[in-house]
């Protein structure tokens, strides 16, 4: 009976532990400004570039990147993709 009992609060503390993972995930990319104003980015740290066809994924890879900013750029060739430069500030 106690080995039953440690392997659900195992399993329930796993699921615990991964609804957080996202919890925090969707806090950090809620918290993630996008702007088409290079002067907004002007006194803070370029991280790298990042590009999607959904805003929603696009935030994603912005916080995978360190960033809280991301200076959007759109693509001539292919409309629906967006470009980005991530940035810390």
């Amino acid at each position: 009976m106690r080995t039953l009992a440690a392997v659900a609060a195992a399993v329930l503390l796993a699921s615990a532990s991964h609804v957080l993972a996202n919890d925090a995930e969707r806090l950090a990319m809620g918290r993630v400004r996008l702007t088409t104003e290079a002067a907004a980015t002007k006194h803070c740290t370029r991280l790298g570039a990042v590009s999607d066809d959904s805003v929603k994924d696009l935030r994603k890879k912005i916080v995978k990147a360190g960033g809280d900013t991301g200076l959007l750029v759109f693509g001539r060739e292919d409309l629906s993709m967006i470009y980005a430069q991530v940035f810390r500030c």
